[in-house]
């Protein structure tokens, strides 16, 4: 794993808990703390360090430290999906329980657009 060759990943699961802390009432998307947290790394390994980050926010999940669901949209085609996590101090179980910007099919127009937007 990543966090072996980097010790600096170790502290990764505090850094998504407190990141999501921060804002409890917005889900953050595995894309975007890897952009808040990770993106001044080796630029060479954002796959692997987008699946550090997935990985330590369902860890944080698994321990009841933050909460998450996964979005999955087919668009042209092609299947999209993504992982969304919030924090625990949300009170909230379910992304759509954020709001009709959360709710199908609003989120999955924007995943898709989300592909689109990374150049996908």
């Amino acid at each position: 794993m990543l966090a072996a060759r980097d010790p600096s990943l170790s502290a990764l699961p505090e850094q998504i808990e407190t990141t999501l802390n921060g804002s409890p009432d917005r889900p953050w998307c595995v894309h975007r703390l890897y952009e808040e947290l990770l993106q001044a790394h080796d630029p060479g390994d954002r796959d692997g360090l987008l699946l550090a980050t997935k990985h330590a926010a369902d860890a944080l999940v698994r321990a009841g430290r933050a909460a998450g669901e996964t979005v999955s949209a087919v668009s042209i085609g092609v299947q999209c999906q993504d992982s969304l996590y919030w924090s625990s101090l949300a009170q909230r179980a379910r992304l759509e329980d954020f709001g009709p910007e959360y709710e199908s099919p609003t989120i999955l127009r924007r995943l898709a657009s989300h592909m689109y937007c990374h150049g996908l």
